[in-house]
């Protein structure tokens, strides 16, 4: 599918790939648009570092490097491949080809940083997700496993909330969440934040909200807390940690547990079905500066990006300590200005183009949205505090069309059409019910 969204868009793009299929090397396509690639440049697999990831190690961010030859050739014919269309407009599109292996654990960012051009990751759908309304509405959290690290959760939320409540271009509300043992220290920084709800995590059992997809704390916490509430943005800050090539967010046990006390790891199936359930458009995970694993959370984002329309973000903090680097991809993806122009390191994006129009085809409106989206849930949509049913319903329509049309090379028959309308009808129901009550 990431073929067919470059192809549609004329994108000019980089594709990385193993050698015939094999682990030996590892090959360096250029291509622009539907256009044939071309071979620019090959490296065997161990000069770029410990691509196979073993569990009995740890691997860093740091162990990894692109040949020299490599990154001179990619250079050289690096301005052939033009512009892009879709902001930004030296923008670079990474293709990782299947299979794949571990490729999409490296940290490309980093190493094609010299290049001079920022790195977008291709997404997996070409059904971009309609944002529930003019509010942007975002679950930040935050926990640290590691007593006298170099994370500070405190600050970093405050920072972080500041953020986006400045940047996003909207009128944005943030809900924040923490540690126990950092709730008062988050207190005193967000005090006077308009916009900011910070939760109370003494209270975390009364509110918490069990379900049979989600059984961690902090997400039955965070969707108690925000009852029926929909999000667009879910915004984790904690370590990574990588297993058997499987990624999670290291998060306290609980949210009243001792700093330091213990680890949960919350991978990337439950964080799929918890931003989906909440009808988020936007997933974004922050390492800290001494983080564990670089790698286990771009797994996660991947994992995310893979399973359903959205952007999906991984970010680290060690390469961007001030966050300029994020408050630029937020500029760009929220308030649609064109802010990045420079390599973003620290950022590992999956996103759609933007400002990209479609054709009025294969069920995709002109700016890219699901015709399958009925009047009524869209007026639901663009109200303030979107109900969660609405919104997850809106993302479960988008997947399953997404997901059909993608098996179908980007067609979509008769059958699966009739089975569409049937679930956007159920779901205009209810929002047709909701717009009365209201």
């Amino acid at each position: 599918m990431a073929q067919l969204v470059r192809a549609e868009h004329d994108l000019p793009s980089l594709r990385i790939a193993y050698r015939d299929g094999g682990r030996v090397a590892v090959c360096f396509w250029l291509v622009r648009g539907g256009a044939e690639p071309e071979l620019v440049a090959q490296c065997p697999v161990a000069e770029l570092g410990p691509v196979d990831f073993p569990d009995e190690v740890t691997v860093t961010d740091d162990q990894f490097s692109l040949p020299s030859d490599v990154m001179y050739e990619l250079s050289r014919r690096m301005s052939d491949l033009g512009m892009s269309d879709s902001p930004p407009d030296n923008a670079i599109w990474l293709e990782l080809v299947s299979p794949r292996g571990y490729l999409h654990l490296i940290p490309w960012e980093q190493l094609l940083q010299p290049l001079g051009r920022p790195l977008v990751r291709l997404p997996n759908y070409t059904v971009r997700p309609q944002a529930q309304s003019p509010t942007i509405e975002v679950a930040l959290c935050a926990s640290s496993t590691v007593l006298g690290g170099e994370f500070d959760p405190a600050a970093t939320l405050a920072r972080l909330a500041r953020l986006w409540l400045t940047m996003s271009g909207k009128r944005t509300r943030v809900h924040l969440f923490c540690d126990g043992w950092a709730h008062e220290q988050v207190a005193e920084l967000v005090e006077g934040m308009d916009g900011v709800k910070l939760a109370d995590p003494a209270r975390w059992e009364e509110v918490a909200y069990p379900s049979s997809m989600v059984s961690n704390p902090w997400l039955e916490w965070i969707g108690g807390a925000l009852e029926g509430l929909a999000l667009d943005v879910v915004h984790l800050v904690g370590y990574g940690y990588l297993s058997g090539g499987r990624g999670a967010v290291a998060l306290a046990a609980t949210p009243t547990s001792r700093a330091g006390e213990h680890a949960e790891f919350v991978g990337a199936a439950q964080l799929a079905q918890f931003v989906a359930a909440r009808g988020a458009w936007t997933f974004l995970v922050s390492g800290p500066p001494d983080n564990y694993s670089g790698a286990g959370l771009r797994d996660v984002a991947d994992t995310l990006a893979i399973n359903s329309p959205g952007i999906s973000i991984a970010h680290d903090l060690m390469q961007d300590p001030d966050v300029g680097q994020l408050t630029r991809v937020v500029e760009l993806v929220f308030a649609g200005k064109e802010s990045v122009t420079e390599p973003l390191p620290g950022i590992c994006a999956w996103a759609h183009p933007k400002f990209v129009e479609y054709p009025e085809e294969n069920l995709i409106t002109r700016t890219g949205h699901s015709a399958m989206v009925g009047e009524a849930t869209r007026e639901v949509l663009d109200a303030p505090d979107t109900p969660a049913s609405v919104a997850s319903g809106t993302r479960y329509l988008e997947s399953l069309q997404a997901q059909w049309s993608a098996s179908q090379g980007g067609a979509i028959d008769a059958e699966a059409v009739a089975a569409l309308r049937r679930v956007s009808d159920v779901l205009e129901r209810r929002s047709v019910e909701l717009r009365d009550e209201s």
